[in-house]
């Protein structure tokens, strides 16, 4: 019996939220497991800079700025993917976030932007990258939950509903799309120890000691499984939710 392939070299993987955090070490990641990369985020500038550490690792890197709540930009992203690799191996649904609001103090502006921004922005990607993916007749989907998005956390309200719809979106489209050769399957991280949760996440020290392990997650830590289900050591494996968190207590 041969081992599973546990390798991503030269496959094709678009990460968005690719600018910092979570998404920044899984594109170094990738690109060091010999991935060939597009870059989407908002911002410009670091994507720039990421390219340039992942052209020093030896991989291709491809800068394409995009907003992942526009329809249009997400279909021009995936074209521009095509136009430079010709498939779309692995989408890496990254971009993401959320800010602590009192449900009594939201706005029905700031409930439209969470949810657009964390659970609108994977059906948009997933959806249109998933095209491709049917026609290539195989295809890796990631997307990234989080544990908010599975127990009650208050103040969160909008950004713990939008991550629990991409929970349920990742079973369905698991579902749905399995008969194409097109995996689904969702990261769910607890604590980060990355910019966003220092500047969102109250009593963050408390929050990372809270864990089985006693600290919160590096980004890096999110790599490995982000490999695995990207591999075709998981090719039956779809409709996962993968809690990376930590540990409960």
């Amino acid at each position: 019996m041969s081992l599973p392939d546990f390798g991503v070299e030269g496959k094709v993987v678009i990460v968005t939220g690719a600018s910092g955090g979570v998404g920044e070490a899984l594109s170094l990641g990738f690109a060091e497991a010999g991935a060939s990369l597009l870059l989407a985020a908002r911002r410009e500038a670091p994507l720039r800079a990421l390219a340039e550490g992942i052209a020093a690792r030896g991989a291709r890197a491809l800068v394409v700025p995009t907003d992942v709540t526009k329809g249009a930009e997400v279909s021009a992203m995936v074209r521009s993917c095509l136009g430079e690799f010709g498939r779309v191996d692995v989408l890496v649904n990254c971009a993401g976030g959320g800010v602590p609001e009192a449900t009594l103090d939201m706005t029905e502006e700031s409930w439209d932007a969470m949810v657009d921004f964390n659970l609108k922005s994977v059906f948009l990607c997933s959806r249109t990258a998933g095209k491709v993916m049917v026609e290539q007749g195989k295809g890796s989907i990631i997307n990234f939950g989080t544990m908010v998005g599975q127990a009650p956390y208050p103040g969160y309200n909008h950004y713990a509903a939008a991550k629990a719809g991409v929970i349920q979106f990742t079973r369905v489209l698991a579902a749905e799309w399995g008969r194409y050769n097109v995996r689904v399957n969702c990261i769910s991280p607890g604590v980060v120890d990355d910019d966003c949760a220092h500047s969102t996440v109250p009593n963050f020290e408390r929050a990372a000691r809270s864990t089985a392990l006693g600290r919160a997650a590096q980004p890096e830590d999110l790599l490995p499984t982000a490999l695995f289900l990207a591999s075709d050591a998981s090719s039956y494996i779809t409709g996962l939710i993968v809690n990376v968190n930590g540990g409960p207590v």
